[in-house]
């Protein structure tokens, strides 16, 4: 039920919480014990949200920016489908540094997202959306999404028919193929003559694993079938402009935050002659603008459209594009969340996240799916799953599970989502077994070569799926 008077309700009491504040050159925190107990207490810290909110606005002027419009109501999660203790137990996992948490009031009853900081001496219109918490469990969960889930898997385990029948999937092969586009995203490894195109791996993976779930029952999408960009028109005809708007609305949290202080003017000058205001607007910028934007919402588009049950993104990993190494070959599969602090400026990504950290069960189900996906391809792969707390900026949530902020992670909010890491193409033993297009195939009418390596990439998959379908508790999931 979305609320519309949380405002009002403190955050002290939430035990194990952080509120947080900007300081004039840094985020800082106070914990809820120590948090100002008045509001002129608070309207005393460091930069006062509403304060902070006009300079912001100045600076995007400023910049010939408009201000950001509210998130799409789509964005934030519509019913109460998640409960106190799931919340708590997946905080770690969706905000592990507390950066969402400064936007949100929290309760006994519900969740809170506000447009600013300080969202107890905020006035109404800087309120976004509320969800309130399931006061126990009765009967099956809310979501349509995993009753279909359910309803697979006591197909699964019937044993009787195609045991997919009935499962949308939306398969992505990440980035792109051609020597073009691995110079352009730097997806690639070329050694003495010898070139491994990422594009390329992930093409041919998806194409035999959408071929692989058509023959148990699926109905599969692909977002490419070949090696070009998704989204239309291509890199020199697209508009870069709401993917350099998106940066300058990113940035609040991150960089510009320390340079919103002193005199306006002072400001001013700071954030344009700042090397990230600079980079905003350079050649090279636009063309990731393209890869790092356009594109990826074109695919996150085709996802919307589908409405598939589970959303697949297919990736392989590498450390340099013209060197081999013998020292890492695990394999790991990312699932949403892990939202860092630097990445909390955008109302829209604020939205998205709350909607992930809501929708409690729908991540979990990700993460189970995943832990059982990625299974299924260490044991038919040889391979370990990646094992350290860390990993760039994601989080550990299971041995080879993590939750990262990753783009496609991030916007997907109707199906499953994993984004999987199959294997390194840069390691010693793999990359020349994928050099060898020593199999063939046929999918949709395409005939196509490729390295024998992937049949035990895509047995990894579908065994993995299977076995999530199979083990399934709907008991944990919807709450019977």
């Amino acid at each position: 039920m979305i609320r519309n008077a949380l405002f009002l309700i403190p955050m002290l009491g939430f035990a194990g919480l952080a509120q947080a504040y900007e300081l004039d050159d840094a985020p800082g925190y106070v914990s809820p014990e120590s948090f100002p107990a008045t509001r002129l207490e608070r309207a005393r810290l460091p930069l006062d949200p509403l304060d902070r909110d006009r300079r912001f606005k100045k600076v995007l002027s400023a910049l010939k920016i408009p201000e950001e419009v509210a998130p799409p109501a789509a964005w934030f999660p519509k019913t109460e489908e998640t409960t106190r203790p799931e919340f708590d137990a997946n905080l770690p996992f969706l905000d592990p540094d507390g950066g969402l948490r400064r936007y949100l009031a929290v309760d006994e009853q519900g969740v809170s997202l506000f447009r600013e900081f300080f969202s107890h001496i905020l006035p109404r219109d800087y309120f976004e959306a509320g969800v309130d918490f399931l006061k126990e469990v009765q009967g099956p969960n809310s979501q349509d999404l995993l009753s279909r889930i359910a309803t697979i898997s006591r197909q699964v385990k019937s044993r009787s028919g195609p045991p997919l029948k009935g499962l949308k999937v939306l398969i992505d092969p990440g980035h792109m193929g051609t020597t073009d586009w691995d110079e352009k995203t730097g997806k690639f490894v070329s050694i003495k003559g010898k070139r491994v195109s990422e594009g390329q791996l992930n093409l041919w993976t998806s194409l035999l694993v959408a071929k692989e779930l058509e023959s148990l029952g699926a109905t599969v999408m692909l977002t490419r079938s070949d090696a070009r960009a998704v989204a239309e028109p291509g890199p020199e005809g697209f508009d870069p402009t709401p993917y350099l708007n998106q940066y300058f609305y990113n940035s609040l949290d991150a960089w510009m935050a320390p340079l919103l202080t002193g005199s306006e003017s002072e400001m001013i000058e700071r954030v344009l002659n700042a090397p990230e205001t600079k980079k905003a607007f350079s050649q090279v910028q636009r063309g990731q603008y393209f890869i790092t934007g356009a594109d990826l919402e074109a695919r996150a588009r085709m996802v919307d459209q589908f409405q598939p049950d589970i959303t697949i993104d297919v990736h392989y990993d590498a450390f340099k594009s013209d060197q081999l190494q013998n020292r890492d070959n695990t394999i790991e599969a990312f699932v949403p969340g892990g939202f860092r602090i630097t990445e909390t400026g955008s109302r829209s990504v604020r939205a998205m996240m709350f909607n992930h950290l809501m929708e409690t069960r729908r991540f979990n189900a990700s993460v189970e799916l995943a832990d059982r996906v990625i299974g299924g391809m260490s044991a038919s792969l040889g391979l370990k799953r990646l094992n350290i707390q860390e990993f760039i900026t994601s989080v550990k949530v299971k041995d080879g599970v993590y939750a990262r902020n990753l783009y496609i992670n991030r916007r997907n909010l109707t199906s499953l989502m994993i984004y999987l890491e199959c294997l390194h193409y840069d390691h010693t033993t793999e990359f020349p077994r994928l050099t060898k297009l020593d199999a063939r195939a046929q999918y949709r009418g395409l005939a196509f070569s490729y390295p024998a390596r992937i049949n035990d990439v895509v047995y990894g998959i579908r065994e993995g799926l299977l076995s999530y379908f199979e083990n399934l508790s709907e008991e944990t999931y919807l709450g019977n």
